[in-house]
């Protein structure tokens, strides 16, 4: 009878141990950085300046998204319809219409995400859409409103799938949940205070021959484009090329995600970077 075998760790040296469920990984260091020490690396310290310079920036990226796609509410409040001499049926086509090319146009724009890089990708995209609702301010009529709506769905489509895929990069999956959340929230901040901020912005109604519900389109559009600008240097691509964090915690947090399935079945197994249908 053949001998049994058990897996075992001996194919592990010391210094590639595996990053504890508790999170207090030890000494690791992958191939490509076999002569970086990460035995001082604090795994707390590492995530907190993770958090501080991911999270504030996305879940404003995705406050102006929030603001941006619903400030066609407020602006019917101050004559939206009126003065585009539309029927009730018209405007509810204009605020559908958004989504369909929102729902055709995610997985499209997350395969563009990884070949064209984070920071190029989403602030291209939100310049884009800050174009398009700056745009909105000027429409004459139904149809033009329509097809404006149709290309803010086109470009405001990547973000929140591009973003869910763009914290994977950085976090584990048992991270990941918590700093979804975080991003996610950004949407009842703007819903707390778009009302209050239309408001505001409709105290402009003549301004420039424009009325007030123009100048809502208008300047949050301006406002998206400019956070666009200022998006292209402050997000981060990869970990790899992060430089917030020092050599061995880039290599700690790149690590810990190619091997984060390892945890369970005990063996040291990359997980593939490459996608297949």
């Amino acid at each position: 009878m053949a001998p049994t075998t058990t897996a075992q760790n001996d194919s592990f040296p010391e210094k590639f141990q595996l990053p504890a469920p508790d999170g207090k990984d030890g000494a690791i260091s992958p191939p490509e950085y076999s002569g970086v020490d990460t035995s001082g690396v604090d795994p707390k310290k590492v995530l907190l300046k993770m958090d501080l310079h991911l999270i504030p920036m996305l879940a404003l990226l995705y406050l102006l998204s929030f603001l941006d796609r619903g400030n066609i509410g407020n602006a019917r409040i101050e004559g939206l319809v009126e003065s585009l001499n539309m029927t009730g049926p018209q405007y509810n086509w204009c605020l559908t219409v958004f989504f369909f090319t929102y729902c055709l146009f995610e997985v499209p724009s997350n395969l563009l995400l990884k070949r064209l890089r984070p920071s190029i990708w989403l602030p291209s995209i939100m310049v884009a859409w800050g174009t398009v609702m700056t745009l909105m301010g000027v429409v004459q009529d139904f149809e033009g409103l329509l097809i404006s709506r149709l290309f803010l769905g086109i470009t405001e489509a990547g973000l929140y799938p591009g973003v869910a895929y763009y914290i994977t990069m950085w976090y584990c999956r048992t991270e990941a949940q918590f700093r979804q959340a975080m991003f996610f929230s950004a949407a009842s901040v703007a819903g707390a205070f778009s009302g209050l901020l239309a408001f505001g912005i409709a105290k402009m109604d003549g301004v420039g021959g424009y009325e007030g519900w123009r100048w809502i389109f208008i300047l949050e559009g301006i406002l998206t484009v400019v956070v666009a600008v200022m998006a292209f240097f402050t997000i981060y691509d990869f970990p790899e090329t992060a430089k917030f964090l020092t050599e061995p915690e880039r290599a700690w947090v790149v690590h810990r995600l190619r091997y984060q399935g390892s945890k369970d079945s005990g063996q040291m197994v990359a997980e593939s970077e490459h996608f297949k249908w």
